[in-house]
């Protein structure tokens, strides 16, 4: 467009200087023609005086005829120079506006070709905006989905903090978005500054085409030769052509308006929901917040397990010193037997109630077996269940762990699409200067919230092994304690005897097993 203006410029410089080229050969043929006219006017005079008198007065006036002839020979001659050079500088003028007109025609597809470049820019912006429409229709229904999951978790109290971490990931994408949303806006109203311009350009070329029209109506004015008038013609079409094109370009701008008016709507809508985004985030962080305050208590309670686990370890040392007395005591029946032999050949009268007493102790015995057995197999019945538990949470930490991987390859793609992003940034150089604050915190934000997603694994991985060790304690001190009971109902020595070596080795395999 400043070539244009420049050129155009040009052009007016020039047609003023051949105007005021003109201007001066007229007045000079003006001058001459009236030169002729008084010359002719004096020959018929003359001719006149020459026929009325005689002799030498008519030789006399003969020759001065003559003179005068040759003067206006000579005027003619000059007035057909004069002629010719209007005619040959009119021609060249006319070659000159053709030239214009081929320059403007040049222009004018160059134009055009602009035009159609804005607009391809233009569909492709409409395409990222109903990318964009439905990118937040997507990420409405997952606000959607985690505030029915944070509900679920309310209601539920059950693993908080991974349902906290995706909340966290998906307010991070949410940002991400809305800075990918406040980049286009920004590219949008450089694009509308950058055709704003060009419509200034537009009608100020149509200015000058107004101009050069006037200029060419006054040259045709001049022109009274068959040439002139066949330039004027073709000059004509041409301006016809030029006056189509323009029309064409008007109706162009005004549906690219219309166009423009509708992507700022979308924008609009797009701000609204922003805004309405902004609040949901909010709405989120105050969640955020109830659910650490939860997490807190949760600690808090772990805390009391702990010292819980404290009594229970100072309860399993009294049962190891019992243990202990037990033994000897044990060592004492033995000694007790033996002098019980000695007085068995004395006490020969109170054999059959000891008979008596044995058989009830058998019979005792038996049922302690029966219990003891039908125990032992609903101990091993709860510990096939707690194996199947078990497996049951390793399935879904093994689904959870693809859920994060998952979650990992999300936000490399994202990290992908922020670099494609930055690449398209890079060949806007007018956009750099604006976004490089932008576009360096959002990188430092997506580094730190990877570094914050991995901390927070780990920690949960840490969590989750204290509590499957705080469960398998809590479990071998129910058992321990219903062996004890079983212990308390037996009151002879011998059942001791038969018992304690047994729960001695499922004690040390529980704990081994716990360890």
């Amino acid at each position: 467009m400043e070539i244009f203006e420049s050129e155009l410029s040009e052009e007016r410089e020039r047609r003023k200087q051949l105007t005021s080229d003109l201007n001066t050969v007229q007045k000079a043929l003006e001058v001459e023609s009236e030169e002729l006219q008084k010359s002719k006017s004096e020959l018929i005079y003359l001719y006149n005086e020459i026929q009325s008198l005689p002799g030498a007065a008519e030789d006399h006036l003969i020759i001065a005829y003559n003179l005068l002839q040759k003067e206006n020979s000579e005027l003619e001659t000059k007035n057909a120079s004069c002629r010719e050079k209007l005619k040959y500088q009119q021609q060249e003028e006319v070659q000159q506006l053709r030239q214009n007109l081929h320059r403007l025609q040049v222009l004018c597809n160059s134009a055009e070709k602009e035009l159609r470049y804005e607009r391809g820019k233009n569909l492709d912006l409409k395409q990222q905006n109903s990318l964009l429409q439905e990118e937040s229709v997507k990420i409405k229904i997952e606000l959607k989905q985690a505030q029915q999951k944070l509900l679920d978790s309310v209601k539920l109290y059950s693993s908080p903090p991974a349902e906290w971490k995706q909340c966290q990931q998906k307010i991070k994408e949410l940002e991400l978005e809305v800075l990918t949303q406040a980049q286009i806006i920004k590219s949008q109203n450089s694009l509308q500054e950058k055709l704003a311009q060009e419509k200034s350009k537009v009608a100020d070329a149509e200015e000058k085409i107004l101009d050069l029209q006037q200029k060419l109506e006054h040259a045709h004015k001049v022109c009274l030769t068959d040439a002139c008038i066949l330039g004027k013609k073709q000059l004509e079409e041409r301006i016809k052509e030029a006056t189509e094109n323009e029309a064409k370009i008007k109706q162009q701008y005004q549906e690219e308006q219309q166009k423009r008016k509708l992507l700022d709507q979308n924008i609009n809508e797009l701000q609204k929901e922003v805004k309405i985004l902004q609040d949901k985030e909010n709405v989120l962080e105050r969640t955020n917040f109830q659910q650490q305050y939860r997490i807190q208590q949760q600690e808090a309670q772990l805390k009391q397990l702990e010292n819980n686990k404290r009594k229970s370890d100072a309860y399993l040392k009294s049962n190891q010193e019992l243990l202990k007395k037990v033994s000897g005591l044990q060592q004492e029946k033995k000694a007790l037997h033996k002098e019980c032999r000695r007085f068995v050949k004395q006490i020969d009268v109170h054999m059959r109630n000891y008979n008596k007493k044995c058989y009830d102790h058998k019979t005792k015995l038996h049922r302690v077996k029966n219990r003891f057995i039908h125990e032992v197999e609903q101990r091993d019945d709860r510990i096939k269940l707690l194996e199947n538990e078990n497996g049951i949470l390793r399935q879904k930490l093994e689904k959870e762990k693809a859920f994060q991987d998952q979650i990992l390859a999300q936000n490399n793609n994202l990290l992908l699409e922020n670099r494609k992003l930055l690449e398209q940034l890079t060949e806007q150089e007018k956009l750099i200067e604006d976004n490089r604050c932008t576009i360096s915190s959002v990188q430092h934000r997506v580094f730190f919230l990877d570094k914050e997603n991995k901390q927070l694994q780990e920690n949960r991985l840490q969590l989750t092994e204290q509590v499957g060790l705080l469960k398998r304690v809590i479990r071998s001190i129910q058992i321990f304690r219903g062996q004890e009971t079983i212990f308390s109902s037996t009151s002879k020595y011998e059942v001791l005897n038969k018992i304690l070596p047994l729960s001695n080795s499922r004690l040390v395999k529980s704990r081994q097993s716990s360890i």
